[in-house]
Parts: structure tokens; C-alpha cells; sequence
């Protein structure tokens, strides 16, 4: 897989890593990490790198181990304009820390409780689905990840449903593929997003054909069965929070350029960039902004995406029928017809 929306956690972490390294190896250390960057980094062409590197290797001087030299990151994610970025090093992570604090505690409380796709059929016929994130880094559960998610909307075919609540509210990332793939029956075939590089150029499309989805050519998801006949051309009033990040952020943007589409709730976290892995050493690897989203329009998105309809607070998961933003939702459905 090319892209991922995660903190990379491919490494092999070993508990040795307390053990003193040489300066030569945290030399080597910081030389892999700013060539990688310098390589990678979406903004790689607006630095200036002789200036970035001597100030680097001035505030890591005095650095005896990977761990001494790790907190000189935060500086270079800075530098850089990464806030999405991170080095991971043991089980520390290292990022620079830009977003002022989310405030919203009951979407923060339930992103600890909604853990599963769930769904409800609301009055007026209307399928409300939440799809949280997910912590499959690896990609390795996107078809069963995917099937999840259809069976769980499937569960309201039949229902003569009206229009559909996407709540992404508590989705704070993971792998996107499952994401867009499981809501194929409700997005349908097509274009839904790609990945633009800095120069402005198509990085990759996300694209769905027959219930997969592909990254231009490469098929990702591997489902065989037939997708369950639903009525795509419904309307989908879409649930957006500042808790919403990263693939959550992505499964946003493919549904923007619907027909009967619109994002209701606040500002997303503004992780809208793609993140590729890079191995440093058998310790450490990086996880770098390379490209950003797009939707299927075209329209990139280089921070947060904002609401169409902004409805701040009034939030209530333990019932939905009371929660202000699916209150707005079901409004702007009835609307619709």
C-alpha cells in the first residue's frame, strides 16, 4: 500500500534501546532522518536546508543517545510544516504539537466508548450510521473491516430509507481504505478523492469500481461478493467534528461533490494530509506528509475542512434523537425531498 493516514507502527521494537549509543551512530541517526525528510517532505522545496540541517546539529551537539537526539524533532516537524508527521522511537513518539486543545469533552469521552460501526433506523426512515477510526496500521483487516461495515448498513436495506447520517464525529483515523470501501453502497462507483503532491500534480486517485476501492490501478480491498442494492442518489447529510482526523478527515472529503451531500457539525482536526513510513533503523522510523487530499473535484484541502452547516456543541450519543448536529441532519434530509 503506498499511502497510509497513520502513525507508522511497523517497527520491531527492541528493549535494548536504554543502552548508550556512540555520537558516530546518533550522527548516522540525525544524517538518515534529514536526508529522508529532505527527500519526502511535501514542503521539501520551500526549505532551506544548509540553514535547517546547522541548526539541527547545533541543538543536538551534545545528543549521546537516539533518545537525546529525538527531542530536536519537534523542531524539524516545525520547520518543515508538519503537523502531522512524527518520529517513532521505542515506544515514544515524537511531533510537533500545534493544535490548540480540543474543548468538546462529550466527543472526546465518545470516541472512548464508540468503538464499532454502529447503526440506527430514525424516525422518518432515516439510517444513521457511525463509523469510528480504526488501529489497522497495517492494512491487514481491510476486507473483513470492510465487510463489517456493509453488514452493519445492510442491516437497514429494506427499510425504505429515506437519506442517510454519516457521523464521523469520533473517527480519528486509521486505515482509509476500509473506510471507503465499506461505504460503497451509499458513495457508488467512481472518482471519490486523490492525493496531490506539492507542485500541485495527481498523486493517486481513490477510486471505487464494483465495491473495491483502487488507488488508480492497484486494487486494495479484494471483496468478491455483490454489493446490496441501495439507492445512491439519497441523501447523505455527513458528521464532522474536531475529534475527525486523518482517514476520518479523508472519508469526509470523498463524500464532498456528492449529489444531496453536505457536512454538518464543526471544523475537522486538519490532519488532511497523506503519510508515508520510513524505516531509520531497526529503532526508529519517521512518518512524513508527502502529499495532500483532495475531493472529486479537485479542491485540496491543506488544513481542516469546514462544515457547511457549523453547529457547535449540543452533542448527545447516549440519544441520538436529542444531539443537535443529528437534529440539523435529519432537517436538511427532510428538506431534500
Amino acid at each position: 500500500m503506498k499511502k497510509a493516514l497513520v502513525i507508522i507502527l511497523f517497527l520491531l521494537f527492541n528493549h535494548l534501546l536504554l543502552r548508550a549509543q556512540t555520537i558516530d551512530s546518533v550522527r548516522i541517526f540525525l544524517d538518515k532522518s534529514l536526508e529522508t525528510i529532505q527527500l519526502n517532505s511535501i514542503n521539501r522545496d520551500s526549505i532551506d536546508w544548509p540553514a535547517l540541517k546547522k541548526n539541527v546539529y547545533e541543538k543536538a551537539v551534545n545528543a549521546k543517545t537516539y533518545q537525546e537526539a529525538a527531542k530536536v524533532f519537534p523542531y524539524i516537524f516545525e520547520q518543515i510544516g508538519d503537523h502531522h508527521g512524527a518520529l517513532k522511537l521505542g515506544k515514544e513518539t515524537y511531533y510537533w504539537k500545534t493544535n490548540e486543545p480540543y474543548l468538546n469533552q462529550t466527543v472526546k469521552q465518545a470516541v472512548k466508548t464508540h468503538t464499532q460501526v454502529s447503526v440506527q433506523l430514525l424516525k422518518g426512515n432515516i439510517g444513521y450510521i457511525l463509523l469510528p477510526g480504526n488501529s489497522d496500521f497495517s492494512g491487514q483487516q481491510i476486507d473483513a473491516d470492510t465487510k463489517e461495515i456493509r453488514a452493519a448498513i445492510a442491516t437497514l436495506n429494506g427499510k425504505k430509507i429515506k437519506g442517510w447520517i454519516l457521523d464521523l464525529r469520533v473517527n480519528t483515523g486509521g486505515s482509509m481504505y476500509q473506510m471507503l470501501a465499506g461505504l460503497a453502497p451509499i458513495l457508488g462507483d467512481g472518482k471519490i478523492g486523490s492525493f496531490i503532491n506539492q507542485h500541485q500534480k495527481n498523486d493517486g486517485n481513490w477510486i471505487l469500481r464494483k465495491g473495491n476501492i483502487y488507488l488508480d490501478s492497484t486494487q486494495v480491498s479484494k471483496l468478491t461478493e455483490q454489493l446490496p442494492s441501495i439507492n445512491q442518489t439519497l441523501p447523505l447529510a455527513v458528521l464532522i467534528s474536531g475529534i475527525t482526523a486523518s482517514s476520518g478527515e479523508v472519508t469526509a472529503i470523498s463524500t464532498i461533490g456528492r449529489k444531496k451531500t453536505v457536512l454538518i457539525g464543526e471544523r475537522s482536526a486538519g490532519y488532511t494530509t497523506a503519510n508515508e513510513g520510513f524505516k531509520i533503523n531497526k529503532y526508529a522510523g519517521l512518518n512524513l506528509a508527502v502529499d495532500y487530499d483532495a475531493d472529486r473535484n479537485g479542491k485540496i484541502y491543506k488544513s481542516f475542512i469546514s462544515p457547511v452547516i457549523l453547529i457547535q456543541g449540543g452533542d448527545n450519543f447516549s440519544d441520538i434523537a436529542l444531539d443537535k448536529k443529528v437534529m440539523g441532519a435529519v432537517n436538511w434530509i427532510r428538506k431534500q425531498h
